[in-house]
Formats: C-alpha cells, sequence, structure tokens
C-alpha cells in the first residue's frame, strides 16, 4: 500500500511539471501574413531580434493571397516584411502576440511605398443570421477618403433612400458593423465613391454574398491609374478573395478642326456617350467605363465616323482620349495618364505636355518656371517631370512650336496634383492649356 502511495504522489507531482515544460505551443500566438499588393510577387515575414538580425516567420506569400497561420512565442515583436526576391525590408510594423490568439499583418502599397498593418483576428462572432464587416482603406496616399454602400441596387443607379454603409473612411475601421447574413438574403453590390462624390465610382463590386456568422474586413488598395481602387474580402482566420477592378476612367480632349476653326466633338464608347459637343480645343472631366475593348464613333459637327479603333482599356487604368484631325478625317489617339501623386516631398507636383497641335511638324515642349517638361510629337504625351509646389507665381512657356502660343503667367501647381500641358488647335494658331487632372 506504502509503495502504491508514493507511485500515486510522484504522478500527481510530476504531470504538472511535464506539463509546463513540454507544451510549449500553449504560450504561442498565431501569426500570418496577407500580400495585399499587386507589385510583390512574394512576401516573407520576419521578426527582429534585438541584436539587428532576422528570424524567418513565413515565407513565399503571392500577391493577392493569405499564408497559413505559425506560431510565435507571445510577447512584442517588430516585423519586417521582405520580397521574396529582393534584398531590403519592404515594410515594417510592430504587434503584440498573445497566447493562442491569431493575428494577421497586411501589407499593402499605397503612395508609392509599402506599409503593414498588425491586425486581431479575435472579433466575437454575430448573433445566427448576420455577418459582421469593417473597411480598410488601404490606399489612402491615392483615395485620402472613401463612402462605401452596400445596396441592393447597382452603382449607377443609387436612389435616395442608400445610405453609407461606411462614411469618410480614411484608413482601418476598428469597429466591426454588423448585418443580415443569411439564404434568403440578396447578395450586396458594394459601391465605393469618393467621400461625398457618388458620380465618382471607384469601385464596383457586383453580387457579395456574406455568410452566417462571417467575420470580414473589406481592403481597398490602389490600381495603376491612381484614382481608381481594387478590392479584397479577408475573412477572420480565413481565406482572402480579391475583387479587382473592372473598370477604367478615360476623358476626351477634344482638337478637331472644322476649317480653321474648331469643331464640336461628341464621342460614344461601347454605345454610351462620354463628351457631348465638346468645343476643340478643351478637356473634360473623367467618365468610368468597363475596362476591356473599345468600340468608339466620334461625330465632329455633325459628321460621324463610326468604327474607330482604339487598344483596350486596362482595368484600373485612366486615360486621354486625343480627338485630332479634321471633321470629314478625324483621329482618335487613346493615351494613358498615370494619375498617382508625386512620391517626392520637396517636388510634389508631376507635369507632362500632350502635343495637339494639327498642321503642325517635329515635336513640342513647355517649361514650368524654367525646367523642361520634354518633347511630345504630335498625337502623344511626354513621360510626368516632378515639380516643386507654387502659388500663383509659375510661368509655362510653350517652346518649339513654330508659331508661339501665348505664355500663361501666375500659374499655381498644388502638392499631390498631377497635370497636363496641352498644346494644341491649329498650327496658324496654337492655344497653351494647363489641365489639373486629378
Amino acid at each position: 500500500m506504502r509503495l502504491k502511495t508514493w507511485a500515486a504522489l510522484a504522478a500527481a507531482i510530476t504531470l504538472p511539471l511535464l506539463s509546463g515544460c513540454g507544451n510549449d505551443n500553449a504560450q504561442e500566438g498565431e501569426v500570418r501574413v496577407i500580400n495585399a499588393t499587386t507589385e510583390y510577387a512574394s512576401l516573407d515575414l520576419y521578426t527582429q531580434n534585438s541584436d539587428g538580425s532576422n528570424n524567418l516567420v513565413v515565407s513565399g506569400t503571392s500577391a493577392g493571397a493569405a499564408s497559413a497561420y505559425t506560431g510565435v512565442d507571445r510577447g512584442s515583436y517588430t516585423f519586417d516584411i521582405k520580397s521574396s526576391t529582393g534584398a531590403g525590408t519592404a515594410a515594417t510594423t510592430t504587434g503584440t502576440v498573445t497566447k493562442t490568439d491569431h493575428f494577421s499583418i497586411v501589407t499593402y502599397l499605397t503612395g508609392g511605398k509599402a506599409s503593414a498593418t498588425f491586425l486581431t483576428d479575435e472579433e466575437a462572432n454575430p448573433a445566427s443570421g448576420n455577418a459582421k464587416l469593417r473597411i480598410f482603406n488601404a490606399a489612402t496616399g491615392e483615395a485620402p477618403s472613401v463612402d462605401v454602400y452596400l445596396s441592393t441596387n447597382a452603382c449607377d443607379a443609387l436612389t435616395v433612400t442608400d445610405t453609407p454603409f461606411a462614411s469618410a473612411v480614411t484608413g482601418l475601421q476598428t469597429a466591426y458593423s454588423q448585418l443580415t447574413a443569411n439564404a434568403s438574403v440578396t447578395p450586396w453590390n458594394v459601391c465605393v465613391f469618393a467621400t461625398g462624390d457618388t458620380t465618382t465610382l471607384l469601385l464596383d463590386i457586383p453580387a457579395l454574398t456574406l455568410k452566417n456568422q462571417e467575420i470580414a474586413t473589406l481592403i481597398l488598395t490602389h490600381t495603376s491609374g491612381g484614382v481608381l481602387l481594387n478590392g479584397a474580402v479577408l475573412d477572420q482566420q480565413g481565406a482572402m478573395t480579391p475583387y479587382t477592378s473592372t473598370l477604367a476612367r478615360v476623358r476626351v480632349a477634344a482638337d478637331a478642326t472644322v476649317g480653321s476653326t474648331g469643331g464640336l466633338v461628341t464621342v460614344t464608347i461601347n454605345g454610351s456617350e462620354v463628351s457631348s459637343q465638346a468645343a476643340s480645343p478643351s478637356v473634360g472631366s473623367y467618365v468610368t467605363i468597363p475596362s476591356g475593348t473599345l468600340t468608339t464613333s466620334i461625330t465632329v459637327d455633325g459628321v460621324t465616323t463610326n468604327g474607330v479603333t482604339l487598344p483596350s482599356a486596362n482595368a484600373g487604368s485612366d486615360y486621354t482620349l486625343l480627338v485630332t484631325g479634321s471633321q470629314s478625317n478625324p483621329a482618335a489617339t487613346l493615351i494613358t495618364d498615370d494619375n498617382t501623386p508625386s512620391t517626392s516631398t520637396t517636388q510634389a507636383v508631376k507635369a507632362r505636355v500632350i502635343n495637339g497641335v494639327n498642321g503642325g511638324s517635329g515635336t513640342v515642349s513647355a517649361t514650368i518656371d524654367s525646367k523642361t517638361l520634354g518633347n511630345a510629337a504630335f498625337g502623344a504625351a511626354t513621360t510626368y517631370v516632378p515639380l516643386v509646389t507654387t502659388t500663383g507665381t509659375s510661368t509655362v512657356l510653350p517652346t518649339s512650336v513654330v508659331t508661339t502660343p501665348a505664355t500663361l503667367v501666375n500659374q499655381s501647381f498644388t502638392a499631390g496634383e498631377v497635370y497636363t500641358v496641352f498644346i494644341w488647335g491649329n498650327a496658324s494658331a496654337p492655344v497653351l492649356t494647363v489641365s489639373s487632372d486629378r
């Protein structure tokens, strides 16, 4: 009996000790990386050590994907996110890992710079028949503030009864909002607009269905054009589903002639009118269109040319459709615009030149405060040039034009803006126009 008693006592003492030193996973939290970029084909996640070295936590997370979770000892960390194929750190963030909990590090690009945000994946479940959703505007460099609508109406047919699900979102919403989610609920059309402007559609996600008790974050990221947005729905402790843009934007730069004067230009693309009786030369506002094949017709002072051939519009891109030539023989050139803001803190403005001088020869150029913007052939644009910010003090001088249009003085160039200097009209009397593009 005494032997059995001592054996039982030894076992009672030994079992807690084994549990404390052998079950290390009980002291870990779970961490993963979310690659919400299009620029990084693959990302690795590291933790920083006190001596400046790194420990690899997660490797090879593809663009638009979420990695699996990896156990990390509880504690506070500085995390480095690096390209799997390049040297250097792309982004850094900090966060505290607690035992048995889950965390996501979302990596994205905005304002030309990679950033990362540490998220906790432990939001409590909503009641049955509901879901939870929050918005993460990870494109504040391009879209500083957005309104997000969830509606059964199409994004181009919202009514006065449609109110924003989330208003003036300037980053990560800390709180989730609850909404109905069950088999009988009609899928939501997700419509993202610039704050207070339902004419500027930035993202359209049709028929988004949220599952019963789903907890999700809608992540908004930039596109190549610099204004439209991509989206992705990240499920808490689940997958990420990309919803990339299906939109493009185009504006018409009317520059057609009728005899010695400018013509009135109307343009339809895929059956929709994007410019109506625009006087030449003038530049219109951007219009959102579906990306893809463009079927175009041009009318100059009542004479219509159908079947104009243009390249396809890439999703997320901005374009200027330059209409030149004559009433009987108009020409259309689709020019790609880069409306991403300048990433320079000292030269926070971008500008370029477009040449639309009908009947001219050679290239044209311009200077802004003596800084040359490059040389543009007819129907083409120069690359963008960075400039310093000015307020009512700049001079825009056209150069390399046979008949020189009047110089523009006392011009302003605002930080974060993108400008096009148009030199256009008839070669006998060209015109100089400065357009603010974003």
